[in-house]
């Protein structure tokens, strides 16, 4: 297919906007390969209903690829988080809840990395599933959040993107297409990740500090 491969017209930033995709495909390939080893030893704590299937070796990444459906979701501290406001910026968007533990887990390591991209076109969004409010921002409080938190009490939006559990996180590039779909948590601050994500944020300069 024509996206496959090179433009036969393709210029040195072609080459590096490429280099840095497959540079971030391996980083967070990496991170979902981990969260299946230690999914075989370690059962997140969640409802049963929502428990089966979610992680295992069997688990698909149905969104990877698509188009990311539009949203407009209530916010924790009575905004609006709208996906359309970030047209043009790379996101990083999870979906989680207070009672995951995995979510838990992950989240500080999210913290970090959005302060390590501050400056550059990244957006870091979530969207809570919870019912309570007053729990979502109990967790947020705890944990020293302060990226954009939405409110999908029903899971309208998450039906969407075709969870399968939590947490799941989709990486959106400018153009709207969620080009890596991750079941699981991840070590979102680890060097790796950083150094992929800065590469397509900041340009390859920054991608090695």
């Amino acid at each position: 297919m024509q996206e496959d491969s090179f433009p036969t017209n393709s210029g040195p930033g072609d080459y590096l906007k490429w280099g840095s995709f497959v540079f971030m495909t391996f980083a967070l390939l990496s991170v979902s390969v981990f969260w299946k080893i230690e999914k075989s030893r370690l059962e997140p704590l969640k409802p049963a209903s929502q428990a089966e299937g979610h992680g295992g070796a069997s688990a698909q990444a149905p969104m990877q690829g698509k188009i990311a459906p539009d949203f407009t979701l209530p916010t924790i501290d009575g905004g609006t988080l709208r996906l359309a406001d970030y047209k043009g910026k790379l996101v990083f968007l999870n979906i989680w809840a207070t009672w995951c533990a995995p979510c838990r887990e992950e989240m500080p390591s999210m913290q970090r990395l959005a302060e390590k991209l501050a400056g550059g076109a990244f957006e870091m969004i979530t969207i809570s599933i919870d019912e309570k409010p007053e729990e979502v921002e109990k967790f947020i409080k705890e944990l020293g959040l302060t990226f954009p938190v939405g409110m999908d009490p029903k899971q309208t939006v998450a039906a969407e993107y075709k969870i399968t559990g939590v947490p799941e996180t989709y990486i959106i590039s400018p153009e709207g297409v969620v080009t890596h779909h991750l079941i699981g948590p991840g070590d979102w601050d680890s060097p790796s990740i950083v150094a992929a994500f800065s590469s397509q944020v900041f340009g390859k300069e920054r991608a090695g500090n």
